[in-house]
């Protein structure tokens, strides 16, 4: 008996040059990385919905947009020397509370100060000043973070380490800032010495006591008013990472009541 065999045609495997894969590593590493950030954030949103204390306006322990800011009483802000960008002279303040790690921050940090520092901070209208408000049982490497940053001012580099920590938000172990020197122009062995020492811990938690009299419990918050002589400033609390917009009408608002 004679058997034909019909040839059989397999499927072929596309083929894919060494380049081709590397590429598409390379994509998969960026939607891990991007799941993983949006993993830690849907966390942070879980904790917050299970810590708020009721309902009512702002973002709670975690930060967050919140709901769309409405006027609310003027609160009276401590500024205790802090850093500051822009004319100290400038008619309106701007000072914000803190935290490192807190991702809603690195947002305003990103996209909303950027274009508050061209408009209204370079042009000699605001001045910025910066609190640390670190939240420690949600992001516990902010505080020591927070402390880096002025240590690197000692050095003259506060603003370029406090670049340098938001843009690195996910390697801010104590053992890990150190290791952010040579980006923000920093010595080290100093920054080590430093951190070592404490010597801006006080400082540190000051800005949390200060927040904490005005109400502050998520971060990022703000207080925007008429620049005063002296260490404080009284004005328009704005809770949490709010649009762009929102500050420019405050801001418009204030330099309009001069």
């Amino acid at each position: 008996m004679l058997i034909v065999l019909a040839p059989v045609v397999w499927g072929q495997a596309p083929q894919h040059s060494p380049e081709d894969l590397a590429a598409i590593k390379a994509d998969l590493e960026s939607i891990k990385s991007d799941l993983d950030a949006l993993k830690g954030q849907l966390e942070q949103v879980l904790r917050l919905v299970g810590q708020r204390p009721g309902p009512g306006p702002g973002p709670g322990p975690g930060g967050g947009p919140g709901p769309a800011a409405t006027p609310s009483a003027p609160v009276r802000a401590s500024l205790a020397a802090a850093p500051m960008l822009g004319r100290a002279d400038a008619p309106v303040t701007l000072v914000e509370f803190s935290d490192y790690q807190c991702p809603f921050c690195q947002r305003f940090f990103a996209t909303v100060l950027p274009v508050l520092k061209k408009e209204y901070i370079d042009t000699g209208k605001v001045r910025y000043v910066f609190r640390d408000f670190p939240l420690d049982q949600l992001h516990p490497q902010a505080r020591k973070a927070a402390e880096a940053a002025h240590c690197a001012g000692e050095q003259g580099r506060y603003w370029e380490m406090h670049e340098v920590l938001f843009r690195n938000q996910r390697s801010l172990a104590a053992t890990q800032l150190a290791e952010h020197a040579p980006a923000a122009g920093v010595n080290g062995a100093k920054l080590d010495e430093c951190l070592a020492s404490g010597r801006y811990a006080a400082r540190v938690a000051q800005g949390v006591t200060d927040g904490a009299a005005i109400g502050v419990k998520g971060t990022p918050a703000f207080v925007v008013g008429k620049t005063m002589a002296g260490d404080f400033v009284q004005g328009t609390p704005i809770r949490g990472a709010q649009p762009l917009e929102t500050f420019r009408r405050i801001i418009d608002q204030t330099l309009n009541e001069q």
